[in-house]
């Protein structure tokens, strides 16, 4: 995993010097082993629209290019990855026994929901949401059986995401 942060989505001309450090830091990181795949995360801090997929294409076609012969996938989570996490209420009071995600929230369209994390903060319960504690929830997530392909609720760059990683047993 690497903890660098490397900025893609505001990259313009600069974004294939960037996917190239990842590759060297992937290749790396595997040393003598063969590269399964990679996964890019980003939060796109928008919502997913026309931008959103003009965006998600252009750094998608940019990630086969430089990864050529390796699977990747790109996690572009429209608007923060709290969105996603969202679409997994059952995990919530997993982690904070307190917190249940609202059930108006978990019929909407959670690509389109601006800030995220604030409307957890708001929403959410006591104690308040952090940041930190979003791999808590996601783990819970994933030992529930709670994360699918297709979640009860809605969100297209998750829908996306899962879309990429369906298409690594095409590749391999």
């Amino acid at each position: 995993m690497m903890k660098k942060p490397i900025r893609l989505a505001r990259a313009q001309s600069k974004l294939s010097p960037r996917l190239q450090d990842i590759k060297n830091h992937a290749l790396a990181l595997a040393d003598t082993a063969e590269l399964a795949g990679v996964v890019i995360h980003a939060d796109l801090d928008g919502v997913a629209d026309d931008s959103y997929a003009k965006l998600r294409n252009r750094i998608s076609e940019e990630m086969r290019s430089t990864f050529k012969g390796t699977p990747s996938a790109l996690a572009l989570a429209a608007y923060e990855i709290e969105a996603w996490l969202m679409l997994f209420p059952d995990a919530f009071p997993k982690v904070r026994p307190g917190w249940k995600v609202r059930d108006a929230d978990c019929r909407r369209d959670l690509a389109k929901l601006e800030k995220a994390k604030e409307h957890l903060v708001k929403y959410l319960g006591k104690p308040q949401y952090r940041e930190s504690d979003a791999p808590a929830i996601m783990q819970a997530a994933v030992q529930g059986g709670h994360v699918s392909p297709r979640p009860a609720g809605k969100n297209r760059s998750y829908a996306d995401f899962v879309e990429d990683l369906a298409a690594w047993h095409g590749a391999a």
